[in-house]
C-alpha cells in the first residue's frame, strides 16, 4: 500500500496532492520524557477527486486494506543510515489505510522517542530516513520503475508537506515545547517567487484550504500555552493547535504555538 501512496504521488504531482492532503500530528509525551510522534497525511479528498474526474473504475472492486510496514527489518540490514539515524527509528512504522468505498485512505508515520530531546531531530529527517531505506521498492516487486519514480518525486517534494516548514524553528525538551518563526522573510519569498508557491494558493481556492493540526499529550497539566485557535481539554493535559496553509502562507505567525508544563 506504501506503493499505492507513492504511485499517487507521481500521477497528481506534488501542488495538486498538496492541495488534497490534511496534516495531523501527534505527540505524546511521558512522565518519563519519552513518548510517541504520529504524523496522519489524510487524502480522502484526493481519492472523492479521483472518483468525480473518472478516475475509478467503477466496475473493479473498490479496495480496503489497512497494511503496516515497521522499520527494523530494513534498518538491520541498511548500510544507508548512520548508527544514530538506526538507534532513532529503529521502532518506526508506516501504515496505510484506505477504503475506495467509503473515499478514505490516509498515510500514518509512526516513531517512538526515547527522549523528548531527540524529537526535533527526528521530526527533521524521518522523512530522509524512509527515503534511504527504500522501503517502497521493498515492498513492490513489480512496477519497479513506476515505484522508484515515485520514490524519487516524494523524496524530492517532501517539504510540499509543509511549504513553510523551513521558515519555523521546533524546540523540544524536558517541561518545554515550541515552534516558532524564525524568517519569515522565506515565506515571503517564495510567495513572490516560487511559482509552485503561487499555483498552490489557486488550487487550495478551488479545492479547499490544506489544514494542519497539532495534538500535543502531556504527563501532566500545562503551566502556559500559546497559539492560534488554540483548544485544551479540560484537564489541560491536552492541547490542540489548528491551522491552515492559507493563514500560514499570509500570516505565519498563525503557525506558532509554545507550551510548558
Amino acid at each position: 500500500m506504501i506503493k499505492k501512496f507513492l504511485l499517487v504521488c507521481t500521477i497528481f504531482s506534488a501542488v495538486f496532492l498538496t492541495a488534497c492532503l490534511d496534516t495531523e500530528e501527534k505527540i505524546v509525551i511521558n512522565k518519563n520524557n519519552s513518548g510517541d510522534y504520529t504524523l496522519t497525511l489524510d487524502m480522502s479528498k484526493m481519492l472523492a477527486m479521483m472518483d468525480q474526474f473518472g478516475g475509478q473504475d467503477s466496475t473493479k472492486e473498490k479496495e480496503k486494506k489497512d497494511s503496516t510496514v515497521f522499520f527494523k527489518p530494513y534498518i538491520d540490514t541498511s548500510a544507508a543510515l548512520s548508527a544514530r539515524e538506526k538507534a532513532l527509528f529503529r521502532d518506526g512504522s508506516i501504515r496505510m489505510q484506505v477504503d475506495e468505498a467509503e473515499k478514505e485512505m490516509k498515510v500514518i508515520i509512526h516513531f517512538p522517542f526515547k527522549n523528548i530531546s531527540d524529537l526535533p531531530e527526528m521530526k527533521s529527517s524521518y522523512l530522509s530516513v524512509i527515503d534511504k531505506l527504500g522501503i517502497s521498492n521493498k515492498l513492490g516487486k513489480n512496477d519497479s520503475s513506476a515505484i522508484e519514480q515515485a520514490d524519487a518525486d516524494l523524496s524530492k517534494n517532501k517539504n510540499m508537506l509543509n511549504p513553510a516548514e523551513q521558515a519555523f524553528a521546533f524546540a523540544a525538551a524536558p517541561g518545554k515545547i515550541s515552534n516558532t518563526l524564525v524568517n519569515k522573510q522565506l515565506i515571503t519569498d517564495k510567495l513572490q517567487n516560487d511559482s509552485t508557491m503561487q499555483m498552490l494558493q489557486q488550487m487550495s481556492l478551488m479545492m479547499g484550504d490544506m489544514t494542519y493540526k497539532t495534538i500535543i499529550i502531556l504527563p501532566k497539566p500545562a503551566k502556559k500555552y500559546n497559539g492560534k485557535e488554540v483548544q485544551a481539554s479540560a484537564d489541560k493535559k491536552t492541547l490542540t493547535f489548528t491551522t491552515s496553509l492559507t493563514d500560514m502562507l499570509n500570516r505565519p505567525e498563525a503557525a506558532e504555538y509554545k507550551v510548558e508544563y
